[in-house]
């Protein structure tokens, strides 16, 4: 049996149809990613397989006990509570388990009877079978994995940015329990390691999903079908999303040339009927008016709508836009982000900034701009510049405005219909110019931000994650107006196909720092973007001398071999009894009345946690034995 069924389903507002005849399935198998552009409806039927909204027509068939978790765009955590207390509270089961435990074990010192002591064994086997002590390894992993070191783990959910609390509404949702996961736009404010990890951990958990998304190589990667939603109605088409395009192209040239046929033999019908219903040929004509009037009329097929955005300078900057030489920079005056800085930006440059998380490529942007200091080095701005900016993070728009007004404001000598021309590009038509600001979806926000600036006509344009909250079309139109533009671009983006298709040179922050800071550079003619992502994510390789001429080895001294060998069996005896302890303390845990004891319980958690460091360290001391004892038997 399905997981979900929507049957016909359809919903109307206001005498528009946003869905209708829609029939869509989620099996135990389904890995779908949904598509179509800002305003078509995604979200929409989410919340009606979800049972969130009720159709106008049609049905949705949920499974019985089907636990599905849900990831929204808009989230709301609780303020006050931590992030580990949140991430918890994923698994009520075990935080249930863990409190039953606890009051148990404290019952049981203060009085020693069977009842309370049956009572606990039953919680900890209970516990141990749903796997509670796997849970605060696979917590800890995802945490990490999404870039939330122990130090924080504390905090309360308040001191999180918007983009933090994003991932981790994500890390609870994947570490919840759950049949069926529906993810709305998941790789928004996760960088390109994360969206790896993201997708590494979707295709191994082997659980089905429906993932809304507008990022191409994140649907590739992931999902074996894809829903379009267009005017109204979905396709479905299996395979990911390149084999969806291609598929989708054919089906469109397919549908046009039957419709052309059609219309043609139409065309010639109705001349013959005109010409001989009333003269010799009445029956013959007759029978082919009915025929017509059987005849089931094959759909013009719709034709996407070409966005096209104007994107022009007002007037031109000088070659050297940007010189930075010897810079240090980072948050206030403590927290150093890069030091060493040498980079150059020139007159109609591509430069993509990449790097994790929070390691400075917004700083950076903003030192561009003129809204952050350096802590030491030069900055030379070049002359003749007007600035176009978008941070992803504060869309300054006035939520009292109109659509139409908002652009109004900029040119109030204009006409009406310069103004819905403008807005137009931009995918803003009919009722949309007359939508307050306060109501838009976050990526109608970032259409009318964009819109706007670069109604200003910019000669430079600093953009910060400018594809985030855009459908695939207006992305597409995005780029289009980018590689075409007049201007210097220094961009910010986690879209892999949008930076591969419009990067030119590449600022990189590596992932750790280095001697010499943690910023690197490409200035590669037709760089290529992966290795500047593998830049920025592996660990940077430590500068090494040129090797000495080669030389032929003396015979090592077999005494200082053997002295290598007793050290490595040394450390394997060491192993075998750290791996002895732990096994020790792994039985402890599993018995009862260790819980009773609270002081014994938090000893053997710390020892737990010393062993398994030392057991680590071990296998890196024997690791580094072994090479060297490879190395030194050798011998040219």
């Amino acid at each position: 049996m399905s997981l979900i069924r929507a049957q016909n389903l359809a919903l109307e507002f206001g005498g528009n149809y946003i869905l209708k005849n829609v029939n869509c399935s989620l099996e135990h198998n389904s890995r779908v990613g949904l598509i179509g552009m800002n305003g078509s409806g995604k979200t929409t039927l989410i919340r009606l397989l979800l049972g969130l909204l009720q159709p106008t027509a049609g049905e949705v068939l949920r499974a019985r006990n089907c636990r599905i978790a849900y990831l929204p765009q808009e989230l709301k955590l609780d303020p006050d509570i931590t992030l580990l207390e949140h991430l918890q509270a994923a698994r009520p089961d075990l935080h249930t388990l863990n409190q039953e435990i606890h009051n148990l074990s404290q019952a049981l010192a203060l009085n020693h009877d069977s009842q309370t002591e049956t009572r606990l064994n039953a919680a900890v086997e209970n516990y141990t079978a749903k796997g509670g002590y796997e849970f605060d390894n696979e917590l800890k992993y995802v945490l990490e994995s999404l870039d939330f070191p122990p130090a924080v783990w504390e905090k309360p959910n308040r001191y999180f940015s918007g983009g933090e609390q994003t991932r981790i509404c994500l890390a609870a949702i994947l570490l919840s329990q759950y049949d069926l996961l529906i993810l709305d736009e998941p790789t928004n404010h996760l960088d390109l390691e994360m969206i790896s990890w993201l997708e590494k951990y979707l295709l191994k958990n082997n659980k089905p999903f429906l993932a809304v998304s507008h990022d191409r190589q994140f649907l590739d990667n992931t999902v074996s079908t894809v829903w379009s939603l267009r005017e109204g109605e979905i396709s479905v088409t299996k395979g990911n999303y390149s084999s969806f395009k291609a598929a989708d192209e054919i089906a469109r040239l397919s549908q046009e040339r039957q419709f052309e046929r059609q219309q043609k033999f139409i065309q010639e019908t109705q001349a013959y009927i005109q010409r001989f219903i009333a003269g010799t040929r009445t029956n013959s004509a007759k029978s082919r008016l009915k025929m017509l009037q059987r005849l089931e009329i094959v759909k013009k097929p719709g034709q996407p709508k070409q966005l096209h955005i104007p994107l022009t300078t007002a007037k031109r900057s000088g070659n050297d836009i940007y010189t930075l030489q010897g810079v240090r920079f980072g948050i206030g005056n403590d927290l150093e982000l890069a030091r060493n800085v040498d980079l150059k930006a020139h007159y109609r440059d591509r430069i993509c900034v990449l790097g994790p998380n929070g390691c400075g490529k917004t700083t950076l942007l903003r030192i561009l701009l003129g809204e952050a200091d350096i802590m030491e080095g030069t900055l030379k701005t070049g002359a003749s510049l007007d600035i176009g900016y978008y941070d992803q993070h504060q869309i300054n728009l006035d939520g009292s405005l109109s659509v139409m007004q908002t652009i109004w404001e900029l040119v109030p000598q204009a006409p009406q219909g310069y103004v819905l021309g403008w807005l137009a590009r931009f995918g803003f038509r009919g009722d949309d110019v007359e939508k307050s600001v306060s109501v838009l979806s976050g990526g109608e926000k970032s259409r009318l931000y964009l819109c706007k600036m670069i109604h200003e006509n910019p000669n430079l344009m600093l953009l910060d994650e400018p594809t985030n909250h855009l459908d695939i079309d207006m992305t597409d139109a995005l780029l289009s107006a980018l590689q075409d533009y007049q201007g210097t671009v220094i961009f910010v983006s986690h879209d892999r196909w949008f930076l591969s298709e419009l990067a030119g040179r590449f600022w990189v922050f590596r992932k750790k720092t280095s001697p010499t800071g943690n910023f690197t550079t490409i200035e590669e003619p037709d760089c290529d973007w992966q290795k500047a992502i593998d830049l920025a994510f592996e660990e940077p390789e430590t500068v090494k001398a040129p090797p000495p001429p080669r030389e032929r080895k003396k015979k090592i001294n077999p005494w200082y071999l053997e002295q290598i060998h007793l050290s490595i069996e040394e450390n394997n005896r060491i192993l075998s009894d750290l791996n002895s302890e732990l096994d020790s303390i792994h039985l402890d845990l599993g018995r009862p009345e260790t819980y009773a004891d609270p002081a014994f319980l938090n000893g053997l958690r710390t020892r737990m946690s010393e062993l398994q460091n030392e057991i680590q360290a071990t296998k890196t001391e024997i690791a580094a034995l072994e090479d060297q004892y490879l190395k030194q038997s050798y011998e040219d």
